[in-house]
């Protein structure tokens, strides 16, 4: 009876070690998943906190206006002003670095003249821009926008055009006057002693300078006009390999305007004016 004693007394440690082991290795086990879910956890909060790339969203939050500005001296106006389209805008960084705007970019385009024009972000505006009399409208330069992570900017952009179409319609008044006088010595004989050009026009009103003259007064959204509208972004460029892989491509906004049925004049006199926003079909 002894011997058999012994034997299950040795039999009852193997099964005490056994056991020990099996619990000691699902310990480890979990111990291990724990710390790797940590890990996890962990690196996906410092990535959302303080390593993921800037990602921006740009809205047009408000009703965007329509002025003419023409405080400018000649030499840097054109006939009829500089066209300006105020838009309230909202830049949100969904990000955890800091993003960077440039400036904004709208490129405007009339379906019915054909006439397309580049627009730039050129002042900010408050309140008090919309009340005031045209020529003390307040404005400030627009500069660089710094948005910090998990924030936003909100305010209103005046865009003034930079570029035309037909390459004409930012000639100065200045210019488009020595022009006039030009047409004025050519056609000294046609003319007959008148100083309107719109003598001339009624003479001779196929000289292909008066193309040259319309287009130097075109403006790309008038009375009854629609103009379609994409707003882009100017970031700066990626810096290394890893911002390339990273950085999130910011899409285009776009908008279709259309200019209400107005007296010609309210415009012409620094006058802002409502556009409507046509739904996306």
């Amino acid at each position: 009876m002894g011997l058999f004693g012994r034997r299950r007394d040795a039999a009852d440690a193997v099964e005490v070690v056994s056991v020990a082991a099996a619990h000691s290795a699902g310990g480890s086990l979990l111990t291990t998943t724990i710390s790797a879910l940590a890990l996890t956890f962990s690196g996906f909060s410092l990535w959302e906190t303080s390593l993921k790339q800037a990602d921006l969203g740009v809205y047009v939050t408000g009703v965007v206006s329509y002025v003419r500005d023409t405080t400018a001296d000649e030499y840097i106006e054109p006939p009829g002003g500089f066209e300006v389209l105020a838009v309230p805008v909202t830049i949100a960084n969904g990000g955890a670095r800091d993003g960077t705007v440039l400036s904004l970019q709208l490129d405007v385009k009339n379906p019915k003249t054909g006439l397309t024009a580049r627009f730039e972000s050129t002042y900010t505006a408050d309140a008090t821009y919309f009340v005031a009399d045209a020529a003390k409208r307040p404005r400030t330069p627009f500069s660089a926008l710094v948005i910090a992570g998990r924030s936003s900017w909100t305010g209103t952009i005046l865009f003034y055009p930079v570029t035309y179409g037909n390459g004409k319609a930012l000639m100065s008044v200045h210019k488009v006057a020595a022009f006039n006088d030009e047409l004025r010595r050519k056609y000294a004989r046609e003319m007959d002693g008148a100083s309107s050009i719109s003598v001339l026009r009624e003479k001779r009103p196929d000289l292909p300078e008066f193309a040259e003259l319309d287009a130097s007064e075109a403006k790309v959204l008038n009375q009854n006009d629609r103009i379609a509208v994409t707003l882009r972004v100017v970031t700066p460029a990626p810096t290394n390999w890893l911002d390339r892989v990273l950085r999130a491509p910011l899409e285009p906004t776009t908008l279709t305007l259309d200019m209400p049925d107005i007296p010609g004049d309210r415009v012409t006199d620094g006058k802002l004016v409502r556009l409507r926003t046509v739904p996306s079909s």
